[in-house]
């Protein structure tokens, strides 16, 4: 049995707790993955898994070993990348975590051109809203928007989450554009809303000052932008949404901004945009290769 194959085949299987799910995302046959478990459980004398004709389940022994693999493997990984940089050029699979709008708008153009300079690298993009512990998922690299919860992270800045109130020019050809937030309750606006908040639209004053909120109404809430981009398209109404999503309608005067002198001053406006990456990655060249292409190639939408 080879020992670091079995433990990378485990890892695996703890983390989609299917054999099937495993040998597909392993590129081997599903009794292979059986097999490599079944030898390495016989090896540490404990049971790993147990297994029902519906179910994989981890035993108490199994969660320990996967958390100590995440780390093992990470850090081993991470000396192998290491050593092979002295070559020049980085090398290896690049697992990146995105949120998924953001990734498909701003990330996804950008591969083919990045593959291009870095033919060493293999790039597997993850596209969530969802939270990823980047330890447990064996993730380099995860783009984060909003404030950082305090961590063991490393964060480098990607840029601002700048966002605009806009519509349609149609949608204002009947009815006065407004001039003020508080206009806004005369207009349809178009809501985004994640499970269980109260959506408040907060903008900052024309000298500054902070706090102008509004509780904007409409008959369009959605948990995607790509949605309300939509809605304002057609002229439904007024979305707030942000500047990197808006950039080429508002150019090819698709989209109009509103209030123009009261800036949105909401907290992921302050926050902004992150690269987050565990520590033992600090030395990876796969890593700071894809940051520092990312920056250069974003840096007119992310201001």
């Amino acid at each position: 049995m080879d020992l670091l194959s079995a433990m990378r085949v485990f890892q695996k299987v703890a983390s989609t707790l299917s054999f099937t799910e495993a040998a597909d995302l392993l590129g081997i046959a599903a009794s292979s993955v059986s097999r490599q478990v079944d030898a390495l459980e016989a090896r540490l004398g404990v049971k790993l898994l147990t297994r029902t004709t519906r179910r994989l389940a981890l035993t108490e022994p199994g969660r320990t070993y996967k958390e100590q693999l995440a780390t093992l493997l990470a850090e081993l990984d991470a000396v192998h990348e290491g050593i092979a940089s002295y070559a020049g050029q980085p090398r290896g699979r690049l697992k990146v975590s995105s949120p998924r709008v953001f990734g498909k708008r701003l990330l996804t153009p950008l591969i083919p051109a990045f593959l291009a300079a870095n033919p060493g690298v293999t790039l597997e993009l993850s596209l969530t809203d969802d939270y990823v512990d980047l330890v447990e998922t064996d993730t380099d690299l995860a783009i984060r928007i909003g404030t950082l919860a305090e961590s063991s992270l490393v964060s480098r800045p990607l840029g601002r989450y700048r966002r605009l109130a806009v519509c349609h020019p149609d949608y204002l050809r009947q009815r006065a554009a407004p001039a003020a937030p508080a206009d806004l309750l005369a207009h349809n606006c178009l809501r985004y809303r994640r499970a269980g908040e109260r959506v408040v639209w907060s903008f900052a004053g024309p000298d500054g000052e902070a706090g102008i909120e509004v509780v904007p109404q409409g008959d369009l809430v959605a948990n995607d932008v790509e949605v309300l981009l939509e809605g304002t398209l057609a002229g439904s109404g007024i979305a707030l949404l942000p500047y990197w999503l808006v950039r080429d309608a508002l150019e090819a005067g698709q989209l109009v901004q509103v209030l123009p002198r009261y800036p949105s001053a909401s907290t992921l406006q302050s926050a902004g945009i992150h690269f987050v990456y565990a520590i033992n990655r600090r030395q990876s060249r796969k890593v700071h290769a894809f940051m520092d292409f990312v920056v250069q190639r974003t840096a007119g939408l992310l201001v």
